[in-house]
């Protein structure tokens, strides 16, 4: 068998070098020299054997020098396979005809750039063709340098070749038990759904050909999110707020967005160029997809008492005051929000009104228009969902419509 050794690229580097995979081939002249993608820094180099110098025990850089020596063994593999493969087929045994085999199995691409520097390349994209909100590109920049805290945290080293289940697992470990402020699945799995969308369109874009990311499972667990009832929002509305217009503005706006449906990035933007023949037309900030809401008594009430120039409320701002307005509506009923980090259930109690917030509207138009009888696929072409499942989330059905269709299925 042909046979071959590790060597790095810069043995004599203060900091961490690149390893190579070196074989000489007898009928060629120069020798194969292939990129494995992993790094050690000089120190923790066995010159003698040409491999990690692996210790025993659980620490950070016990743990990333077996994970090293684990990728090795699998170029040793691979290359010892291709060799063979040449031979039972009676190819010739070259250097092109190895590293295109190895090539095939460890996705190597044209482009070379570190995973990071691709990642600032797909948020400086973003940015530019203007497809996301503001609010995307930060949670990008998030964990991206979440990844980097990780990685300097435990030791892996991040490239897309080691974007496997891998990962995957090492990751949500670190996250929901090694992380100061651990993440709860939820959380976990946007973090999770944000990098799958970067390593999509880094594959797209050939930066590399690892697609192993799309087995990763998908994590989540149902959370308590409330809705307003009828009796709810008519209460609100009738607060009496003539001599408080900071909490009016917010408790007016909150209301159209129960009435309308809308995300607050949209609906808190609407002026008289939107609206059209008693209804409302809006290119939503998150689709990008045109929808056309029909105005009914709140929506058009509210609109033309701010001559169709609806207050503008900063985000942060308006999530603090709508406590205040839910809270003069009596929304004090005691309830448990149940959430998960890995199966460690926790429980924590709050009253309603702590849990309102500018998001609270668009669930209760959902939950509101669906007991009153509008047919689900109506509540969608107002709302923008364009499937069932992501539209379904939203649902929050009232105890006593759900107390009604028991004693109807059951009386």
């Amino acid at each position: 068998m042909l046979s071959h050794t590790f060597n790095l690229k810069d043995p004599s580097s203060k900091n961490e070098s690149l390893i190579f995979l070196r074989a000489r081939f007898p009928d060629e002249s120069k020798y194969l020299k292939y990129s494995t993608g992993e790094t050690i820094h000089p120190k923790l180099w066995d010159k003698s054997t040409r491999q990690p110098k692996v210790k025993p025990g659980r620490t950070n850089e016990a743990v990333a020098l077996r994970e090293i020596s684990t990728q090795l063994n699998r170029y040793s593999n691979e290359f010892d396979r291709a060799v063979s493969e040449l031979k039972l087929h009676d190819q010739p045994i070259t250097i092109e005809a190895v590293k295109q085999k190895l090539d095939l199995v460890f996705k190597k691409v044209a482009v070379k750039k570190s995973f990071f520097d691709v990642y600032e390349l797909f948020i400086e994209e973003r940015k530019q063709l203007g497809k996301v909100s503001t609010s995307a590109i930060e949670k990008d920049e998030r964990i991206k340098e979440m990844l980097k805290v990780f990685m300097n945290a435990t030791g892996y080293s991040i490239t897309f070749n080691r974007m496997n289940k891998h990962f995957y697992i090492r990751f949500a470990k670190y996250c929901r038990e090694e992380r100061k402020v651990k993440l709860k699945n939820n959380t976990l799995g946007k973090y999770f759904g944000f990098l799958k969308t970067f390593l999509r369109w880094a594959l797209e874009n050939r930066f590399h050909n690892n697609d192993d990311f799309k087995k990763w499972e998908n994590i989540s667990s149902d959370t308590y999110e409330v809705a307003l009832s009828s009796q709810e929002l008519e209460a609100m509305c009738a607060l009496d707020y003539s001599k408080n217009k900071r909490l009016e503005k917010v408790r007016d706006v909150f209301v159209f967005g129960c009435a309308t449906g809308m995300r607050y990035g949209d609906y808190s933007k609407i002026d008289r160029s939107k609206v059209e023949d008693d209804h409302i037309i809006v290119n939503t900030q998150k689709g990008k997809n045109y929808i056309t809401i029909p105005l009914n008594k709140y929506s058009r009430s509210i609109l033309a008492k701010y001559e169709y120039e609806l207050p503008i409320i900063s985000a942060q701002k308006f999530r603090e005051y709508i406590k205040e307005v839910a809270e003069d509506a009596k929304m004090t009923q005691e309830v448990t929000k149940v959430s998960f980090i890995g199966s460690e259930r926790t429980e924590v109690k709050f009253f309603k009104y702590q849990l309102v917030s500018s998001h609270t509207a668009r669930r209760t138009f959902i939950t509101l228009s669906l007991e009153k009888g509008m047919r689900p696929e109506i509540v969608m072409s107002i709302t923008g969902h364009r499937d069932y499942k992501s539209f379904q989330k939203y649902i929050k059905l009232s105890q006593r419509i759900k107390a009604d269709e028991m004693n109807k299925a059951w009386s």
